[in-house]
């Protein structure tokens, strides 16, 4: 007969030798799991900071490859088939768009004669994106639903690293007076403050903020709790990020998923929703074309900051027509460089419009085919192998960095490539997880002792 401390501790008596370390979810290795990741993706994150950023560029963003490392470890010493068909299905559905956008440019490349260079420089970005994608897959391989909280301690430290780092070069006083400027002042300030505008994390806790206050899991005491640290912490870098077309398109897309999340809709209407935005892209591709969207924002008096004058400088080298077949990948990187050197514009800057680069690039088909993988095969793909809520999880992330598709670079940035993957494919484990047995709690201490009683007469 179990005594009562047994019963009440309900510890496993059956693991007492050393050879229970290395059992496949031993503490010990997942917590060194764990740890790894941590450090991988911090220390690729920690490549944003401007400093590391303007001496190595992109590079040290492929340290995020230990992630991928350790989950092709882990597979191998603890094969997990049940692990590995959840995932291979997504892993097909997201590499489809690379494998699109990269035969689709070999094709013009090929009929072009393009130059070996710009195939380089496209297949090198191409490769970043894979692994960005691949990086979100492997995070979920190992932790399933846990993956997004890793990837947001991730993405904090490496934000925090990035504060903590810049403030030599100001200061203490002046960096802190620069960031409560910043602040007061929503965006009008220099100095360190500027040092903060990290681009793509930016963005990236956009989506942490738009998933931690609506569809992260609230059921427990402790969920609630991580749920409300968790949106602080994302709210806080989000704000001190200063991207302030972001900030609306946040609050618009918490607003229309609490608005859904509760519907019942039919199973056409997310595809169809996801069919109005590539109408939408051609309207404004068109207004873009003939300087309708230029017009109508000075109107207004909106200082477009000189995007007008790029997207214009670009006409030339498109056609909008169904018959127009692109320059194949980063097509456009090159003409800006082009436009640099000959002293057309003052420095290279980026196009600050994904939707009219990826027309520019890709032409009429290779659009379409980008189009229709994110916003129409990837909501029916998710309708089908998952839930209309994780249906809508992905529509409202991808809302919401569509707003800053039409203003900014964001299709292609690394961060935000990985977040859009991973946060849904993560919230699908959720989803499937069985429920949560419920724990019987006695009325009274009369109800507790006689349950023991039976419990140790059972034993």
């Amino acid at each position: 007969m179990r005594t009562l401390d047994q019963i009440l501790t309900k510890k496993d008596y059956s693991r007492k030798t050393p050879a229970s370390l290395f059992y496949k979810d031993s503490p010990l290795w997942q917590k060194l799991l764990t740890i790894g990741c941590i450090v991988f993706l911090a220390g690729a994150g920690l490549g944003e900071w401007k400093v590391l950023n303007s001496m190595l560029g992109g590079l040290p963003k492929a340290i995020s490859l230990g992630v991928i490392g350790l989950a092709v470890l882990y597979a191998l010493f603890y094969p997990d088939e049940t692990r590995l068909r959840e995932i291979w299905k997504p892993t097909l559905l997201y590499m489809s768009l690379m494998a699109a956008l990269f035969f689709w440019s070999m094709v013009i490349w090929i009929e072009s004669f393009a130059a070996v260079s710009s195939m380089i420089r496209s297949c090198s970005k191409l490769l970043f994106q894979s692994i960005a994608i691949l990086t979100a897959v492997a995070l979920v391989y190992l932790f399933r639903e846990k993956a997004i909280e890793l990837f947001t301690i991730s993405i904090c430290i490496a934000n925090t690293a990035i504060m903590l780092l810049s403030i030599p070069s100001y200061g203490l006083a002046a960096s802190i007076q620069s960031l409560v400027t910043c602040l007061v002042t929503f965006g009008e300030a220099d100095g360190y403050a500027l040092q903060l505008e990290i681009h793509d994390l930016t963005f990236v806790f956009g989506q942490m903020v738009l998933y931690y206050a609506v569809f992260a899991p609230h059921s427990t005491r402790q969920e609630k709790r991580k749920r409300w640290l968790y949106l602080l912490a994302c709210c806080w870098f989000f704000l001190i990020g200063m991207k302030r077309s972001a900030i609306p398109a946040v609050l618009l897309f918490v607003l229309l998923a609490l608005l859904f999340r509760k519907r019942k809709v039919p199973s056409w209407f997310y595809p169809t929703v996801g069919g109005s935005c590539i109408l939408f892209f051609l309207v404004f591709l068109y207004c873009v074309r003939y300087g309708i969207i230029s017009r109508l924002l000075n109107s207004f008096g909106i200082d477009m900051m000189g995007r007008d004058y790029l997207w214009s400088m670009a006409n030339p080298y498109y056609e909008f027509s169904v018959t127009y077949l692109g320059h194949g990948f980063e097509y456009v990187d090159t003409i800006i460089g082009q436009w640099y050197n000959a002293g057309l514009i003052n420095e290279p800057f980026p196009f600050h419009n994904d939707i009219l680069k990826v027309f520019v690039e890709m032409g009429f088909p290779g659009f379409l085919l980008w189009s229709v993988i994110q916003y129409v095969l990837t909501p029916l793909f998710w309708q089908r192998y998952a839930d209309q809520q994780t249906t809508l999880l992905y529509l409202c992330e991808l809302g919401y960095m569509t707003v800053t598709y039409l203003t900014d670079n964001t299709a292609f940035y690394f961060w935000s490539t990985m977040a859009l993957r991973l946060v849904t494919l993560a919230y699908t484990m959720e989803r499937k997880k069985p429920p949560k047995p419920k724990m019987w709690m006695p009325d009274s201490r009369q109800e507790m002792r006689d349950r023991i009683h039976i419990l140790m007469q059972e034993g």
